[in-house]
Protein backbone atom coordinates (compact mmCIF):
# COMPACT_ATOMS: atom_id res chain seq x y z
CA UNK A 1 0.00 0.00 0.00
CA UNK A 2 1.20 3.69 -1.09
CA UNK A 3 0.11 6.71 1.06
CA UNK A 4 0.40 9.97 -0.09
CA UNK A 5 0.25 13.33 1.71
CA UNK A 6 -0.86 16.41 0.05
CA UNK A 7 -2.71 14.53 -2.60
CA UNK A 8 -5.25 18.09 -3.62
CA UNK A 9 -1.91 19.62 -4.27
CA UNK A 10 -0.88 19.54 -7.93
CA UNK A 11 2.62 17.67 -7.04
CA UNK A 12 0.59 15.37 -5.15
CA UNK A 13 -2.50 14.73 -7.47
CA UNK A 14 -0.38 14.28 -10.78
CA UNK A 15 1.44 11.70 -8.60
CA UNK A 16 -2.02 10.27 -7.37
CA UNK A 17 -2.64 9.65 -10.83
CA UNK A 18 0.52 8.44 -12.02
CA UNK A 19 0.22 5.71 -9.27
CA UNK A 20 -3.07 4.49 -10.10
CA UNK A 21 -2.69 4.74 -13.39
CA UNK A 22 0.20 1.92 -12.99
CA UNK A 23 -2.03 -0.02 -10.80
CA UNK A 24 -0.96 1.01 -7.33
CA UNK A 25 -2.98 0.74 -4.15
CA UNK A 26 -3.10 3.77 -2.87
CA UNK A 27 -3.93 5.62 0.28
CA UNK A 28 -4.05 9.14 -0.07
CA UNK A 29 -4.93 11.81 3.22
CA UNK A 30 -6.52 14.82 2.79
CA UNK A 31 -8.45 17.16 5.81
CA UNK A 32 -12.11 16.48 6.16
CA UNK A 33 -13.76 18.88 3.62
CA UNK A 34 -11.09 19.41 1.27
CA UNK A 35 -12.50 19.75 -1.70
CA UNK A 36 -11.48 16.76 -4.56
CA UNK A 37 -12.28 18.76 -7.16
CA UNK A 38 -8.89 19.96 -8.59
CA UNK A 39 -7.42 16.34 -8.00
CA UNK A 40 -10.17 15.18 -10.62
CA UNK A 41 -9.62 17.95 -13.08
CA UNK A 42 -5.60 17.20 -12.90
CA UNK A 43 -7.03 13.53 -13.81
CA UNK A 44 -9.12 14.86 -16.62
CA UNK A 45 -6.62 16.74 -18.69
CA UNK A 46 -4.61 13.21 -19.02
CA UNK A 47 -7.38 10.52 -19.71
CA UNK A 48 -10.92 10.39 -20.42
CA UNK A 49 -11.30 7.31 -18.00
CA UNK A 50 -10.26 9.76 -15.52
CA UNK A 51 -13.13 8.72 -13.04
CA UNK A 52 -12.76 5.11 -13.04
CA UNK A 53 -8.89 5.90 -11.90
CA UNK A 54 -10.07 8.32 -9.01
CA UNK A 55 -12.04 5.09 -7.44
CA UNK A 56 -8.89 3.90 -6.85
CA UNK A 57 -7.80 5.94 -4.31
CA UNK A 58 -8.81 5.62 -0.38
CA UNK A 59 -9.39 9.06 0.70
CA UNK A 60 -8.88 9.11 4.09
CA UNK A 61 -9.61 12.07 6.56
CA UNK A 62 -6.96 12.90 8.98
CA UNK A 63 -3.87 15.78 9.85
CA UNK A 64 -0.17 15.12 9.57
CA UNK A 65 -0.02 17.11 12.93
CA UNK A 66 -2.39 14.60 14.91
CA UNK A 67 0.28 12.23 15.27
CA UNK A 68 -1.58 9.44 17.08
CA UNK A 69 -4.12 9.85 13.98
CA UNK A 70 -1.82 9.75 11.23
CA UNK A 71 -0.20 6.42 13.07
CA UNK A 72 -3.72 4.17 12.70
CA UNK A 73 -3.59 5.55 9.00
CA UNK A 74 -0.43 4.02 7.99
CA UNK A 75 -1.11 0.88 9.03
CA UNK A 76 -0.32 -1.80 6.27
CA UNK A 77 1.53 0.73 4.65
CA UNK A 78 5.03 0.02 2.54
CA UNK A 79 5.91 3.27 0.44
CA UNK A 80 5.30 6.85 1.66
CA UNK A 81 5.48 10.06 -0.24
CA UNK A 82 5.20 13.04 1.21
CA UNK A 83 4.42 16.15 -0.85
CA UNK A 84 1.99 17.95 1.46
CA UNK A 85 3.91 21.55 2.63
CA UNK A 86 2.09 25.05 3.35
CA UNK A 87 3.83 27.32 0.30
CA UNK A 88 3.44 31.11 1.54
CA UNK A 89 5.44 34.12 1.04
CA UNK A 90 3.24 36.14 3.33
CA UNK A 91 5.41 37.31 5.96
CA UNK A 92 1.90 37.16 8.35
CA UNK A 93 1.98 33.06 7.83
CA UNK A 94 5.43 32.60 8.49
CA UNK A 95 5.41 31.25 12.03
CA UNK A 96 2.55 29.18 10.91
CA UNK A 97 4.36 27.64 8.00
CA UNK A 98 7.38 26.93 9.69
CA UNK A 99 5.75 25.31 12.55
CA UNK A 100 3.32 22.84 10.49
CA UNK A 101 5.77 21.90 7.57
CA UNK A 102 8.65 20.99 10.18
CA UNK A 103 6.08 19.42 12.71
CA UNK A 104 4.07 17.70 9.86
CA UNK A 105 7.39 16.13 8.74
CA UNK A 106 8.57 15.15 11.88
CA UNK A 107 5.59 13.47 12.80
CA UNK A 108 5.24 11.19 9.51
CA UNK A 109 9.03 10.30 9.99
CA UNK A 110 8.73 9.58 13.44
CA UNK A 111 6.00 7.32 12.80
CA UNK A 112 7.84 5.71 9.69
CA UNK A 113 10.77 4.16 11.48
CA UNK A 114 8.57 3.08 14.74
CA UNK A 115 6.25 1.53 12.07
CA UNK A 116 9.16 -0.14 9.79
CA UNK A 117 7.91 1.48 6.91
CA UNK A 118 10.95 0.06 4.18
CA UNK A 119 10.17 3.76 2.12
CA UNK A 120 9.84 6.82 2.30
CA UNK A 121 9.87 9.76 -0.42
CA UNK A 122 10.32 13.24 0.96
CA UNK A 123 9.39 16.46 -1.71
CA UNK A 124 11.18 19.20 -0.76
CA UNK A 125 12.26 22.20 -2.91
CA UNK A 126 15.64 24.14 -4.46
CA UNK A 127 14.41 26.92 -1.59
CA UNK A 128 16.33 24.27 0.77
CA UNK A 129 19.57 23.81 -1.15
CA UNK A 130 20.02 27.97 -0.41
CA UNK A 131 20.87 30.83 -2.67
CA UNK A 132 24.11 30.06 -4.95
CA UNK A 133 26.50 32.67 -6.36
CA UNK A 134 25.64 34.40 -9.32
CA UNK A 135 27.01 32.20 -12.36
CA UNK A 136 27.31 29.28 -10.05
CA UNK A 137 24.71 26.36 -10.29
CA UNK A 138 24.07 24.93 -6.50
CA UNK A 139 24.19 21.18 -6.58
CA UNK A 140 23.34 18.53 -3.80
CA UNK A 141 26.38 19.66 -2.06
CA UNK A 142 25.49 23.32 -1.83
CA UNK A 143 25.89 24.37 1.65
CA UNK A 144 22.86 26.08 3.43
CA UNK A 145 24.03 29.19 5.19
CA UNK A 146 21.57 31.05 7.31
CA UNK A 147 21.27 34.31 5.40
CA UNK A 148 18.60 37.03 5.73
CA UNK A 149 17.62 36.50 2.10
CA UNK A 150 16.24 32.84 2.92
CA UNK A 151 12.13 32.77 2.48
CA UNK A 152 10.36 31.63 5.06
CA UNK A 153 9.19 28.61 2.80
CA UNK A 154 12.81 28.16 1.88
CA UNK A 155 13.52 27.66 5.51
CA UNK A 156 10.69 25.68 6.75
CA UNK A 157 11.71 23.01 3.82
CA UNK A 158 15.47 23.37 5.06
CA UNK A 159 14.29 22.56 8.34
CA UNK A 160 12.02 19.88 7.32
CA UNK A 161 14.60 18.21 5.36
CA UNK A 162 16.50 18.25 8.97
CA UNK A 163 13.85 15.82 10.06
CA UNK A 164 14.10 13.58 7.66
CA UNK A 165 17.85 13.13 7.42
CA UNK A 166 17.27 12.81 11.50
CA UNK A 167 15.18 9.93 10.80
CA UNK A 168 17.77 8.23 8.47
CA UNK A 169 20.16 8.49 11.26
CA UNK A 170 17.58 6.34 13.13
CA UNK A 171 17.32 3.89 10.84
CA UNK A 172 14.79 5.16 8.18
CA UNK A 173 15.33 4.85 4.04
CA UNK A 174 14.45 7.71 2.17
CA UNK A 175 14.94 9.70 -0.99
CA UNK A 176 14.44 13.36 -1.09
CA UNK A 177 13.80 15.61 -4.02
CA UNK A 178 13.96 19.21 -4.81
CA UNK A 179 12.27 20.25 -7.65
CA UNK A 180 12.76 23.73 -8.93
CA UNK A 181 9.75 25.89 -10.08
CA UNK A 182 7.41 23.26 -11.40
CA UNK A 183 5.65 23.65 -14.74
CA UNK A 184 2.42 22.19 -14.24
CA UNK A 185 -1.26 22.48 -14.47
CA UNK A 186 -3.23 23.23 -10.96
CA UNK A 187 -5.35 26.02 -9.53
CA UNK A 188 -4.06 28.48 -12.62
CA UNK A 189 -5.15 31.25 -10.17
CA UNK A 190 -2.14 29.99 -7.02
CA UNK A 191 1.24 28.52 -6.85
CA UNK A 192 3.74 28.29 -10.24
CA UNK A 193 0.64 27.83 -12.06
CA UNK A 194 -0.47 30.97 -11.52
CA UNK A 195 2.61 32.40 -14.17
CA UNK A 196 0.28 30.97 -17.22
CA UNK A 197 -2.70 33.27 -15.76
CA UNK A 198 -0.59 35.91 -15.14
CA UNK A 199 1.07 36.41 -18.50
CA UNK A 200 -2.41 35.81 -19.95
CA UNK A 201 -4.27 38.32 -18.16
CA UNK A 202 -1.29 41.02 -19.96
CA UNK A 203 2.19 40.92 -17.42
CA UNK A 204 3.87 44.66 -18.30
CA UNK A 205 6.91 44.39 -16.62
CA UNK A 206 10.16 41.77 -16.89
CA UNK A 207 12.85 41.55 -14.46
CA UNK A 208 16.37 40.10 -14.77
CA UNK A 209 16.40 37.45 -12.69
CA UNK A 210 16.69 33.52 -13.49
CA UNK A 211 16.06 30.12 -11.99
CA UNK A 212 15.20 26.53 -12.90
CA UNK A 213 12.05 25.01 -14.23
CA UNK A 214 10.70 21.50 -14.32
CA UNK A 215 7.79 19.75 -15.20
CA UNK A 216 5.47 18.25 -13.16
CA UNK A 217 4.56 14.92 -14.86
CA UNK A 218 8.86 14.75 -14.47
CA UNK A 219 8.59 15.46 -11.27
CA UNK A 220 6.04 13.20 -10.11
CA UNK A 221 8.40 10.32 -13.04
CA UNK A 222 11.37 10.32 -11.01
CA UNK A 223 9.68 10.09 -7.74
CA UNK A 224 8.42 6.89 -8.84
CA UNK A 225 11.40 6.07 -10.69
CA UNK A 226 13.95 6.70 -7.39
CA UNK A 227 12.16 4.41 -5.05
CA UNK A 228 11.99 1.20 -7.55
CA UNK A 229 13.00 -2.02 -6.45
CA UNK A 230 15.79 -1.65 -9.35
CA UNK A 231 17.52 1.64 -8.23
CA UNK A 232 16.97 1.55 -4.39
CA UNK A 233 19.85 0.41 -3.23
CA UNK A 234 21.40 2.74 -5.27
CA UNK A 235 19.09 6.10 -4.75
CA UNK A 236 18.01 5.20 -0.36
CA UNK A 237 19.62 8.13 1.67
CA UNK A 238 20.45 10.68 -1.00
CA UNK A 239 18.81 14.31 -1.93
CA UNK A 240 18.17 14.99 -6.23
CA UNK A 241 17.81 18.29 -7.23
CA UNK A 242 15.15 18.18 -10.03
CA UNK A 243 15.92 20.89 -12.66
CA UNK A 244 15.65 20.41 -16.20
CA UNK A 245 17.10 23.78 -17.04
CA UNK A 246 17.99 27.43 -15.83
CA UNK A 247 16.07 29.98 -17.65
CA UNK A 248 15.84 34.07 -17.49
CA UNK A 249 12.41 35.06 -16.12
CA UNK A 250 11.87 37.38 -18.97
CA UNK A 251 12.86 34.80 -21.44
CA UNK A 252 10.49 31.99 -19.82
CA UNK A 253 7.41 34.68 -19.74
CA UNK A 254 8.22 35.41 -23.38
CA UNK A 255 7.96 31.99 -24.13
CA UNK A 256 4.10 31.30 -22.29
CA UNK A 257 3.32 35.01 -23.89
CA UNK A 258 4.03 32.95 -27.45
CA UNK A 259 2.04 29.89 -26.32
CA UNK A 260 -1.00 31.92 -25.04
CA UNK A 261 -0.95 34.34 -28.04
CA UNK A 262 -0.60 37.42 -26.48
CA UNK A 263 1.49 40.32 -25.80
CA UNK A 264 4.91 39.89 -23.68
CA UNK A 265 5.98 41.59 -20.61
CA UNK A 266 7.52 44.87 -22.43
CA UNK A 267 9.12 47.17 -19.27
CA UNK A 268 12.07 46.11 -17.23
CA UNK A 269 11.32 46.56 -13.27
CA UNK A 270 14.17 47.65 -11.63
CA UNK A 271 14.97 46.92 -7.40
CA UNK A 272 13.24 50.56 -6.78
CA UNK A 273 10.28 49.86 -9.13
CA UNK A 274 9.86 46.52 -7.55
CA UNK A 275 10.43 48.21 -3.69
CA UNK A 276 7.62 50.53 -4.02
CA UNK A 277 5.39 47.72 -5.88
CA UNK A 278 6.04 45.64 -2.74
CA UNK A 279 4.81 48.54 -0.17
CA UNK A 280 2.07 49.47 -1.82
CA UNK A 281 0.69 45.79 -2.38
CA UNK A 282 1.98 45.42 1.55
CA UNK A 283 -0.90 48.58 1.86
CA UNK A 284 -2.89 47.19 0.09
CA UNK A 285 -3.38 43.93 2.55
CA UNK A 286 -3.23 45.84 5.61
CA UNK A 287 -6.35 48.06 4.74
CA UNK A 288 -8.30 45.21 2.78
CA UNK A 289 -7.13 41.81 4.45
CA UNK A 290 -6.26 40.44 1.26
CA UNK A 291 -3.24 38.64 0.47
CA UNK A 292 -0.06 40.82 -0.96
CA UNK A 293 0.23 39.90 -4.65
CA UNK A 294 4.12 41.15 -3.99
CA UNK A 295 6.11 40.60 -0.52
CA UNK A 296 9.55 41.47 0.35
CA UNK A 297 10.51 38.06 -0.65
CA UNK A 298 8.93 37.94 -3.97
CA UNK A 299 10.60 41.10 -4.79
CA UNK A 300 13.73 40.41 -3.92
CA UNK A 301 14.20 37.37 -5.90
CA UNK A 302 12.55 38.66 -8.94
CA UNK A 303 16.51 40.73 -10.18
CA UNK A 304 18.30 37.67 -8.26
CA UNK A 305 19.91 34.31 -10.19
CA UNK A 306 19.75 31.39 -9.15
CA UNK A 307 20.86 28.80 -11.03
CA UNK A 308 20.98 24.34 -9.99
CA UNK A 309 22.65 21.73 -11.40
CA UNK A 310 20.16 18.60 -12.01
CA UNK A 311 22.22 16.26 -13.85
CA UNK A 312 22.72 14.24 -10.32
CA UNK A 313 19.83 11.82 -11.56
CA UNK A 314 20.24 11.72 -14.96
CA UNK A 315 23.87 10.17 -14.14
CA UNK A 316 22.54 7.73 -11.66
CA UNK A 317 19.15 6.65 -13.76
CA UNK A 318 19.48 7.49 -17.10
CA UNK A 319 16.95 9.99 -16.74
CA UNK A 320 16.27 12.95 -19.78
CA UNK A 321 13.74 16.22 -18.72
CA UNK A 322 11.05 17.42 -21.02
CA UNK A 323 12.36 20.55 -22.53
CA UNK A 324 11.23 23.72 -20.89
CA UNK A 325 9.63 24.97 -23.94
CA UNK A 326 8.20 21.67 -24.29
CA UNK A 327 6.27 21.86 -21.13
CA UNK A 328 5.11 25.60 -21.59
CA UNK A 329 3.74 24.78 -24.83
CA UNK A 330 1.72 21.40 -23.05
CA UNK A 331 0.66 23.52 -19.80
CA UNK A 332 -0.39 26.46 -22.63
CA UNK A 333 -2.39 23.89 -24.19
CA UNK A 334 -4.22 22.99 -21.10
CA UNK A 335 -4.50 26.43 -19.79
CA UNK A 336 -6.42 27.36 -23.41
CA UNK A 337 -8.35 24.71 -23.38
CA UNK A 338 -9.68 26.15 -19.71
CA UNK A 339 -10.32 29.47 -20.68
CA UNK A 340 -10.04 29.77 -24.79
CA UNK A 341 -8.63 32.17 -26.58
CA UNK A 342 -8.49 35.98 -26.75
Amino acid sequence: MVFVTGGTGMVGAHLLYDLVSNGEKVRALKRPGSNLLRTEKIFSYYSSEYQLLLQNIEWVDGDILDKDGLGELLVGVDQIYHTAAIVSFDPRDRETMIHNNVEGTANLVDLAVSLHIPRFCHVSSISAIGSPPEGIEANEDHPWRNSIDHSAYGESKYLSEMEVWRAIFLGLNAVIVNPSVIIGPGDWKSGSSMLFSTVWKGLKFYTKGGTGFVDVRDVTKLMRLLIADDVWEVTKNQRYILNAENIAFRDFFNQIAGCLHVKPPKYFADNLLLSLAFRLSSIKSYLTGSQPSITRETAKSANRVNYYDGSKVCRTIGFEYTPVKVSIRNNSQLFLKDFGSK
